[in-house]
């Protein structure tokens, strides 16, 4: 119950953080920028180190070369879709018009590692309750980054408002999801270790050569470093607070 209770509030919180980042679209210019420092900051200190752990832990024939390999192909398979999808002109924010499948498969790896937020809480609470409100913990604490992430990602790749909202929507309920197949769904460690390697590397992408150059295009202003070091100072504080 408290498991399910706990992700209930983080994608409440996901929610929020999607939603209001669609009504603030007029600054987009800095929402991108701070999507953007969330994002690599998250797939560098987060998601790679946590899958780094999974490995460890299973000790089997996989290893950090294999994880960072994962990252490298999830980078460039990003970068090659968004490639062919222009007729071999790499996307540069807002010159142009069309949606780009980039941004719709990153916002679906917000979605994958929604769910696995949502797995992990009901699996620590199966270990016991000090271990599950841990992790709860620290999934809530970043939800907020990952709902204007979603929205970023999604506005940032020229998708319209409604599609953002529903994908919002998607994003906020999959560590519900999560939560509730953990009962039930069997991933090795080692499986899903290389892939959140693989949504590390669209993650770098996103944040790095998509929303970067998107929030540059769509503003000059100075406060766009800023705004990037606030997307990364979340996230460091986030895993603070957690460990």
């Amino acid at each position: 119950m408290e498991a399910a209770f706990l992700t209930l509030g983080a994608a409440v919180i996901t929610l929020v953080g999607g939603l209001l980042a669609i009504r603030l679209h007029a600054h987009r210019a800095a929402i991108f920028a701070f999507c953007a420092g969330a994002l690599v900051c998250a797939s560098l200190v987060e998601v790679l180190p946590h899958a780094l752990d999974l490995l460890t832990v299973q000790g089997g024939r996989f290893g950090a070369g294999e994880l960072l390999t994962a990252c490298a192909l999830g980078y460039l398979a990003f970068y090659l879709v968004d490639h062919l999808a222009h007729g071999g002109h790499v996307h540069h924010g807002a010159q142009h018009t069309d949606t780009h499948p980039a941004g719709f498969w990153g916002a679906i790896g917000l979605a994958t590692h929604g769910f696995f937020d949502g797995f992990a809480i009901g699996q620590g609470f199966q270990a016991g309750d000090g271990l599950g409100w841990a992790i709860a913990a620290g999934v809530m604490l970043h939800k907020l980054a990952d709902g204007v992430s979603v929205a970023g990602v999604m506005l940032g790749t020229q998708h319209t408002e409604r599609a953002t909202r529903n994908m919002v929507y998607v994003v906020s309920a999959a560590p519900v999801l999560g939560v509730a197949a953990q009962s039930f769904l069997v991933l090795s460690p080692a499986v899903l270790a290389l892939l959140l390697g693989w949504f590390a590397g669209v993650f770098l992408y996103l944040g790095a050569s998509s929303l970067l150059p998107a929030a540059h295009a769509a503003s000059r202003s100075r406060v766009l470093p800023l705004a990037t070091l606030a997307g990364a100072a979340l996230v460091f504080v986030a895993l603070l607070l957690t460990h």
